[in-house]
């Protein structure tokens, strides 16, 4: 049995449909998905049913996901706040494109899944045990950050997503702990292996002995068609979600580029009138 794990598209469905393409020449089965199929790129409905179309079995939330009913919670969103107005400007985009179908799945998105393959336990996160954000599972992070896996479950595998880079190591109580890195955004700390803008999904073989293979795939895709699809969309912070298709670099959590960018595009406007409307509904 050939499983391709994916997580972190990031609404880049040019590069989740390269990996797609790969994952079927290696005759993969299934596919599982860890989350954060969304923003900030200008494919999230597309990437939905780019993973609905195929067998993939398993799905989890992300902490992007998230976002979507949390800015609906409109006295949580500080407008002085840079980050907050981009992540806004951003679920403000993809409400504009998503299907309902695409809505309702969201919403129904579990935050772990656990089962057995021929006897093989699974734990699958988007991050950590207890919350699917946060830095705490960094690969450089001390061994006792993964430790904590064990208090929550005795999976012989876990598999967690959100810190966009490819993992191996093992609890103190031996279970093996994978990530598959991310297909629409992947990192490196090291500058030069931020380099590689391939996109990155776990392929794993699975028979009645357990894993008898594992790699850790990066899959070339056409970068510029995804540049011009974003400006062709009217993407929000599209100049940046070049530089990070490019670069590697994010913009998320840089404040000094954003207000730049929400000054120039009046972005603070088109957010309040957003979360007018939105509490206009209540």
């Amino acid at each position: 049995m050939k499983i391709a794990v994916v997580s972190d598209s990031h609404g880049n469905a040019t590069a989740l449909a390269s990996v797609i393409e790969d994952a079927k020449k290696h005759q993969v089965d299934e596919f599982w998905s860890l989350g954060d199929i969304t923003l900030t790129g200008p494919g999230s409905q597309r990437c939905y049913e780019l993973l609905n179309a195929i067998n993939t079995t398993h799905y989890l939330r992300g902490n992007w996901e998230d976002t979507y009913d949390q800015v609906k919670q409109t006295d949580l969103v500080d407008l002085d706040d840079p980050e907050d107005i981009a992540a806004v400007m951003q679920v403000k985009f993809d409400e504009e494109h998503f299907s309902q179908a695409v809505r309702s799945q969201i919403k129904k998105l579990p935050f772990k899944q656990e089962f057995a393959i021929d006897g093989l336990n699974f734990a699958l996160y988007h991050n950590s045990p207890t919350s699917d954000h946060g830095h705490a599972l960094l690969p450089t992070n001390p061994q006792e950050n993964f430790d904590s896996f064990s208090d929550h479950t005795k999976a012989d595998i876990i598999i967690y997503a959100h810190v966009h880079q490819q993992l191996m190591r093992y609890s103190n109580e031996g279970q093996l702990i994978l990530n598959p890195g991310s297909v629409g955004e992947p990192w490196a700390v090291s500058a030069k292996l931020l380099q590689n803008h391939r996109a990155n999904y776990l392929l794993l073989t699975i028979d009645q002995d357990g894993i008898s293979d594992l790699e850790f795939r990066h899959v070339a895709y056409d970068r510029q068609k995804e540049i011009d699809l974003a400006y062709a969309k009217q993407l929000p912070f599209a100049k940046l979600y070049e530089r990070l298709i490019n670069t590697g670099i994010g913009f998320t959590h840089d404040d000094k580029v954003l207000l730049i960018e929400n000054k120039l595009h009046d972005y603070r406007q088109i957010v309040e009138s957003f979360l007018k409307n939105i509490n206009n509904e209540k």
